[in-house]
């Protein structure tokens, strides 16, 4: 009889132990898909905000262009700038590794 009352307790604790086991395997499943699908969000809104951020600098460089094309020498005359009168030019030279040319 004594034989028969440890045994039930044997398969008792090996119950509870699988059962636990189960448990904590079935949390951390959900743990993961929640994780999973967290990390899905969090890319395609990464993935958004890419291109938002590729559409604004397409607009900044289609502006650029359109006032880079605007400019003129009028315009440039009227914003104050002038005709350089002196032109240094800059030359290689064997001897020295600069000179610089006064016209």
């Amino acid at each position: 009889m004594v034989e028969k009352v440890l045994q039930l307790n044997k398969e008792k604790y090996i119950f509870w132990t699988l059962a636990s086991i189960l448990l904590f395997s079935i949390g951390f499943y959900f743990y993961c898909v929640r994780t999973t699908i967290g990390n899905v969000v969090v890319l395609q809104n990464l993935e958004n905000e890419a291109s938002q951020l590729t559409l604004t600098i397409g607009s900044e460089e289609f502006a650029y262009i359109a006032q880079r094309k605007a400019v003129t020498l009028p315009l440039a005359y009227s914003l104050g700038f002038k005709d350089s009168r002196a032109k240094t030019f800059i030359s290689r030279n064997a001897d020295t590794k600069m000179a610089f040319l006064s016209h």
